[in-house]
């Protein structure tokens, strides 16, 4: 049967890019925004730290926000919150500069995240429901689409940077983006919604689709079974859970320290390896739209465990370059074996947690916040007191955990096998 996406579907899409445009502007901006308001390197990595909290606040806010509105209504909500963020973010350093610009804005960060988090728990879950038997396909197609948005981000920084503009541009842009998204859902809501009412006239399964994804909107009543966030997940969800704090922290470490690396590596200009950094937006985003393809012929755990070996080899490239034209390679290859870690992963923990996909989302989204704020604050740490490339040997030390953790919660049955 082959997969029907509704417009939902596509809206669900836009909203993932539109979250990957702030978290991929974050990294490359992080060191920049550091040095603009005269605060050390060092403090650059907490800018991973406010992404985290926000996350982990998510994780804890985001399943009452779900059971109270919805997880359209709690979707709505989060690209609202990441909207006004940006636009403060944005206007911050016109009102005060040095120390308390920089915290103000490390505060608001924490902010966005947490209503991206909590946009990204609820839409996965959406998406996820709406589709049981393809739904490791649409996730990743999610991330896909959250990749050719996100690679926009620092490569539009860079070319502002270039051009002697300010980080605020790269800013600007990813606010748009949000509420973008947030026009994009209300219409798709509203094309369903108005489908709902067509009777005789709809397709059986158009028809079913709607129900369906009325359905889940309501919240479970039995605890731990729907929105309202209690419960416990098996074990075996946990071991998932390390392979998803390994390969979120190996992205970010890339992505927040990748640039300084280059340049301390290559000699390349700011402008320059901020924008090379696109590139592994880009090997992610041909990944995913790749891997969504591929991942129904070899399966998701052969394609986990290559991933992690395919990151591991593009990051050794990077790490050992001394010429710029060879570390875009690497983050090439870097990004392609990143690509379907984390929707492949996040789809396995939702298979894994005994019918209870936004608990899972919810604890999944706590360890996401983990690996966000401990790898780019660890490497920012390390990179005051020994250079940024001997910070960045953490990287490996991730990629082991990521492959013990997939090869001890392969599910014991082939449920992370696609359907189709």
């Amino acid at each position: 049967m082959s997969l029907l996406r509704t417009p939902v579907t596509w809206a669900i899409y836009g909203m993932n890019g539109a979250w990957a445009s702030f978290v991929y502007l974050s990294g490359p901006i992080a060191p920049i925004l550091a040095e603009d308001l005269g605060v050390p390197v060092g403090a650059a990595g907490l800018v991973g730290t406010a992404l985290a909290i926000g996350m982990a606040t998510a994780a804890a806010t985001g399943p009452i926000a779900i059971a109270r509105l919805g997880r359209d209504g709690a979707a709505r909500l989060g690209l609202v919150v990441i909207a006004c963020a940006l636009a403060a973010i944005a206007l911050v350093p016109t009102l005060i500069g040095g120390v308390a610009a920089y915290g103000v804005i490390l505060v608001l960060l924490w902010l966005g995240a947490t209503g991206g988090g909590t946009m990204v728990n609820a839409s996965t879950a959406r998406l996820s429901d709406k589709h049981r038997e393809d739904s490791a396909r649409v996730i990743t197609e999610a991330n896909a689409a959250a990749g050719w948005v996100g690679l926009f981000s620092p490569l539009l920084l860079g070319v502002a940077l270039g051009a002697g503009l300010g980080w605020w541009v790269g800013v600007a842009v990813c606010g748009v983006a949000a509420l973008a998204a947030l026009a994009g859902l209300v219409v798709a809501d509203r094309i369903e919604g108005a489908a709902a009412f067509a009777g005789p006239d709809m397709s059986p399964d158009s028809l079913a689709i709607v129900v369906a994804d009325e359905a889940y909107e309501a919240p479970a009543e039995e605890p731990g079974k729907g929105t309202a966030g209690r419960g416990s997940l098996p074990r075996i969800f946990w071991l998932a859970m390390i392979a998803l704090f390994a390969a979120v922290g190996t992205e970010f470490a890339i992505n927040f320290w990748g640039s300084t690396l280059i340049q301390e590596q290559t000699g390349a200009a700011t402008a320059t390896a901020t924008a090379a950094m696109s590139v592994v937006v880009a090997g992610i985003a041909i990944g995913r739209t790749v891997g969504s393809w591929l991942a129904a012929r070899v399966g998701p755990h052969l394609m986990l465990l290559g991933g992690f070996g395919l990151a591991l080899a593009g990051f050794s490239v990077v790490w050992s370059a001394t010429v710029l034209a060879l570390s875009v390679v690497g983050l090439l290859v870097a990004g392609l074996g990143l690509a379907t870690l984390f929707p492949l992963i996040l789809d396995r923990g939702i298979q894994l947690s005994a019918g209870q996909p936004d608990l899972a989302m919810a604890r999944a989204s706590l360890v996401l916040g983990l690996a966000v704020g401990l790898a780019p604050f660890i490497l920012g740490a390390l990179g005051s007191v020994v250079s940024v490339r001997t910070a960045m040997l953490l990287v490996p030390f991730l990629v082991v955990g990521g492959l013990i953790g997939v090869s001890r919660s392969k599910p014991p049955v082939r449920i992370d096998q696609p359907s189709g």
